[in-house]
C-alpha cells in the first residue's frame, strides 16, 4: 500500500486541478486539495486498490467540496425544484464541436487576466450547474460520469450543462471583447486601470451576482458557444504553490 506521503507527490496537481475546476479560485482549491489529502490520511484503510486511487481521491475531494459549499450557501437547487425542466432542457443541449478558434491573446499578463475572468463567472453559476460545467467543459469528463456523480438522470445533468453554457455565453457574448471587439470589457484596459487583483475582483463582484440568460432573453448562438468552449476547455492546468506541498505533510504530523 502507498504511504500518504508519496501519494500526495504523486497526486498533488492532479487533484489540485480537479479542486480547482470545482472552486474556481486558487486559494479554495488549495485549501480544498489539502483537506483532500487529510481525508485520505485519515481514510487510507478505505483504500482497496492502488489502482483506483484516482476514483478515491476525486471522491473525497467532490465530498468535502460539497460539505464545504452547502455550509455557505443556503440556496435551493434547480434538482430539487424543476427536475421535469431539467430534462426538457437536456433536449436542447446542442454537443457539437468546436471548431478551431485561433488564440487573440498572446500576452502572458493578459492570459492570467482572462483566466482569473472565467473562473469567476463559473462561480456566478447555481451549485449544481458549476459542478456539471466545470466537470465536463473544463475537466473533460463524460455527462455519464457526472451524472452519476450527482447522482441523477443524464437528461437532468444535461440540463444543467445547457443552463450553464447559456448563462456564460450570454454573459460574455455581450461584455467580453474577445467574443465582440464592440463589447466594453477589454483585458487591456484592465490591467491599465486596475494596479492589483483586489481591484478587478471587487468590479467584478459589483457587476453580476447570478447568471441567468433567461432575463436578457439570450438565444443560443454557435459562433459564441464555439469560442467560449475552447478558451474554457484550454485553460492550462496549474500547481499549487511550493509550500502547499509542505503544508499539507506537516497537518499530517
Amino acid at each position: 500500500m502507498l504511504e500518504i506521503d508519496q501519494i500526495i507527490q504523486d497526486y498533488g496537481r492532479y487533484i489540485y486541478n480537479y479542486a480547482l475546476k470545482l472552486t474556481c479560485h486558487p486559494a479554495d482549491a488549495e485549501d480544498l486539495a489539502q483537506e483532500t489529502f487529510i481525508q485520505a490520511w485519515k481514510n487510507l484503510d478505505g483504500l482497496k486498490s492502488e489502482l483506483a486511487i484516482k476514483k478515491w481521491l476525486i471522491t473525497i475531494c467532490y465530498n468535502q467540496f460539497l460539505m464545504k459549499i452547502r455550509q455557505k450557501s443556503s440556496r435551493i437547487e434547480e434538482l430539487s425544484e424543476d427536475f421535469q425542466m431539467l430534462e426538457q432542457e437536456g433536449f436542447m443541449l446542442n454537443d457539437s464541436s468546436s471548431n478551431p478558434v485561433d488564440e487573440v491573446l498572446v500576452e502572458e499578463e493578459i492570459k492570467e487576466l482572462q483566466n482569473g475572468c472565467f473562473l469567476a463567472m463559473v462561480r456566478k453559476l447555481t451549485l449544481n450547474q458549476r459542478i456539471v460545467f466545470s466537470l465536463v467543459d473544463m475537466y473533460g469528463m463524460r455527462l455519464e460520469d457526472v451524472a452519476q456523480i450527482l447522482g441523477t438522470s443524464i437528461l437532468a445533468t444535461k440540463g444543467l450543462l445547457f443552463r450553464a453554457r447559456m448563462n456564460i455565453d450570454s454573459f460574455f457574448a455581450d461584455h467580453c471583447n474577445i467574443l465582440n471587439m464592440n463589447n466594453p470589457c477589454s483585458c487591456k484596459a484592465w490591467i491599465t486601470f486596475s494596479s492589483n487583483r483586489n481591484n478587478l475582483q471587487l468590479q467584478t463582484k459589483k457587476l453580476i451576482e447570478t447568471l441567468n440568460y433567461k432575463e436578457k432573453n439570450y438565444r443560443f448562438d454557435l459562433e459564441v458557444r464555439n469560442k467560449i468552449k475552447f478558451l474554457y476547455s484550454n485553460m492550462p492546468d496549474k500547481k499549487p504553490s511550493e509550500d502547499w506541498y509542505i503544508r499539507v505533510l506537516q497537518s499530517l504530523k
